[in-house]
């Protein structure tokens, strides 16, 4: 998950829109040549609901004015403000435009323009409106507002890292390998006898190419491939081999004044164990990055997936692992000092619908983290996780639960340009109320990375 600077400052919002509707528009409106008498126009009921904040209202009465008074300014831009107080943004801007056609010097209006095009996500077209405002009349109160909003926005996309509209690099590799030495490669219960650890080397890369980038869309094709090999011939039926390929379709846009990025995803994993498919699966998820805050991100998601495994077991009824699951949390990120540093903390709630009754399961997951930057260009990245998962449907008494606490932590550093050395750190504890499946692992890794 990317990043975003900040100061901590909430970016200016829309709520003082509606506030400043009226006044603004106001000071504007005597340099209009409309064809209906602004007399008639400030007493009709359109007007009035505008006035108090009747937005609906007012939209009504001032469309059916503009339809008998089609080149009348006046209607246009309170036909624009009070689309702005309704928050439907595209129409304001259409409405705005119209009324700098007939009177492109009228600097309240292009303020407007400026501010509906910067809910769109129209950055570089909100920043031309902006600077209209401010130099037509530079010393006016139109010019402070549009002044203030073309610093957020400076300060914002120089800081951001939500996706950005438009992306110089299409696409993205990165590649690994190295060594690691895991303990329990079959995640064997703890008093199970015989080997059980086993050093390998693991080669995995990846990366993705954006098919689409235009208009805050982005279409992204994504892959990713890994391959681990135990050295001990004995463990060689628990060698790894995963493929995931996805499309990745989002829009970058903005919710109740916050930049956000809507997305929806679906990727095919298949894997292989042992040099045999082992299992197949599907997954969609719907996504919502949103930004509240300069430094804060909010990420929510919904995901629905499905497994089929190649072996069913002796009682499919009772042994069979495929199955639909469902997933939906919410994360939130918090950064800090200019970027170098970031905590996290989520919640998810987990449901899995199994063809066999031995699987199915539902339950919890919390995870906090963070990455900080330490001296001599380390980069530390840590995670703590703790599942809590009920097996409702268990044909045997007691029924089946577990806890799982797992921690990692991960250090790297770069060595050339795009290449760095990585050390990591992994333990998992799985405690059941059935001991043959409790077990406890523990992974050591030790890796070169490069990016291209």
């Amino acid at each position: 998950m990317t990043a975003v600077e900040g100061g901590g400052r909430r970016r200016p919002g829309f709520a003082c829109g509606a506030v400043l509707a009226a006044a603004l528009s106001l000071l504007g409106a005597g340099t209009a040549v409309a064809a209906l008498p602004p007399s008639q126009l400030l007493a009709d009921p359109a007007l009035e609901a505008y006035r108090t904040g009747r937005f609906a209202e007012a939209v009504d009465g001032l469309r059916r004015l503009a339809e008998r008074h089609r080149d009348d300014v006046l209607v246009q831009r309170y036909l624009g403000l009070a689309y702005y107080g309704q928050k439907r943004f595209s129409e304001a801007a259409a409405a705005l435009e119209a009324a700098i056609a007939m009177e492109p010097d009228n600097a309240t209006t292009w303020l407007y323009l400026g501010l509906a095009r910067y809910a769109l996500a129209r950055y570089a077209a909100a920043e031309e409106a902006f600077r209209k405002a401010e130099a037509i009349e530079p010393d006016a109160r139109s010019a402070a507002v549009a002044r203030s909003y073309r610093e957020a926005m400076r300060r914002y996309m120089a800081e951001r890292t939500l996706p950005p509209p438009t992306q110089p690099k299409r696409w993205s590799l990165t590649v690994q390998g190295g060594i690691a030495y895991d303990d329990n490669v079959p995640l064997a219960a703890r008093s199970t006898p015989g080997p059980k650890g086993s050093w390998r080397t693991f080669q995995s890369a990846w990366g993705g190419y954006d098919v689409i980038q235009s208009d805050g869309w982005r279409l992204r094709a994504d892959g990713f491939a890994y391959l681990g090999q135990n050295l001990r011939q004995s463990l060689d039926g628990y060698d790894q081999m995963t493929v995931e390929a996805a499309l990745d379709l989002s829009y970058q846009t903005s919710v109740l004044g916050m930049p956000a990025r809507p997305g929806l995803r679906y990727a095919f994993q298949p894997t292989w164990q042992g040099g045999s498919r082992y299992d197949d699966s599907h997954a969609v998820t719907a996504s919502l990055v949103v930004q509240p805050l300069d430094d804060t991100i909010s990420y929510l998601f919904y995901r629905y997936g499905t497994e089929d495994y190649r072996s069913e077991g002796l009682q499919p009824q009772f042994t069979s692992q495929d199955q639909a699951g469902h997933q939906v949390g919410l994360t939130q990120y918090y950064y800090f000092d200019d970027r170098k540093h970031y905590v996290y903390a989520g919640y998810a709630y987990l449901q899995n619908n199994a063809k066999g009754s031995f699987y199915d399961d539902r339950g919890h997951r919390l995870a906090v983290g963070g990455g900080f930057q330490l001296p001599w260009e380390l980069r530390l990245l840590v995670r703590a996780e703790y599942q809590w998962r009920d097996y409702p449907n268990y044909p045997i008494q007691p029924r089946r639960n577990f806890e799982r606490q797992r921690y990692s932590a991960t250090l790297t550093r770069p060595i050339a340009d795009g290449l760095a050395v990585s050390l990591g750190y992994d333990f998992i504890d799985e405690d059941s109320n059935y001991s043959v499946l409790s077990y406890r692992r523990s992974l050591v890794t030790l890796s070169l990375i490069y990016d291209f």
